[in-house]
């Protein structure tokens, strides 16, 4: 493996790399002395585009906007925005017969709020063994959390709360109000 490995590196250092000698770079590397015609500017203008067309703004909307397109007439009197508008085009009102569109108040009045329903977390349950507290639940229960760190499900039905831990237990303590 390693003997052909050798071969082939032998093989891969028998073609020498020739510079190209007609190279303006090899030249200067090898000490000839190179003749290098001046850099000189191009005649016309060639880095900057010619003027635009005339474009549409609010001043003249109706200037041609393509190269090419020949420019119309109408409106060419019109002014620009610094200019007062004259009398006869002062706003006086919708036309004759127009009829506003039957649209919705933006701020209809508020339908009044529900109470929200009692929360079932951060509610204190006191028990012969310490006060429990809840802390997630859903419609009907809750889960607490004993003051040891045991966690259970309480169920709340009218004026008692039953307590079900997690070894099976099951325990009845009065709904606190």
């Amino acid at each position: 493996m390693a003997l052909g490995g050798l071969a082939l590196l032998a093989a891969c250092g028998s073609t020498p790399i020739q510079p190209p000698v007609d190279s303006l770079t090899v030249a200067r590397v090898m000490g000839r002395d190179v003749e290098v015609p001046p850099l000189l500017p191009e005649s016309g203008n060639s880095v900057w585009p010619s003027e635009d067309a005339p474009r549409g703004t609010i001043g003249n909307p109706d200037a041609r906007v393509r190269p090419g397109e020949p420019p119309t007439t109408r409106n060419q009197e019109r002014r620009g925005s610094s200019s007062p508008p004259p009398m006869n085009d002062v706003y006086s009102g919708p036309p004759p017969g127009f009829q506003a569109p039957n649209l919705r108040p933006l701020n209809p009045a508020p339908a009044p709020l529900a109470p929200p329903p009692p929360r079932a977390d951060g509610r204190v349950i006191p028990t012969p063994n310490g006060p429990v507290v809840t802390s997630t639940g859903g419609p009907g229960y809750a889960t607490y959390t004993t003051p040891e760190g045991a966690t259970g499900i309480a169920i709340p039905q009218g004026g008692t709360t039953t307590l079900l831990d997690g070894r099976g237990g099951v325990r009845q303590v009065p709904t606190p109000r």
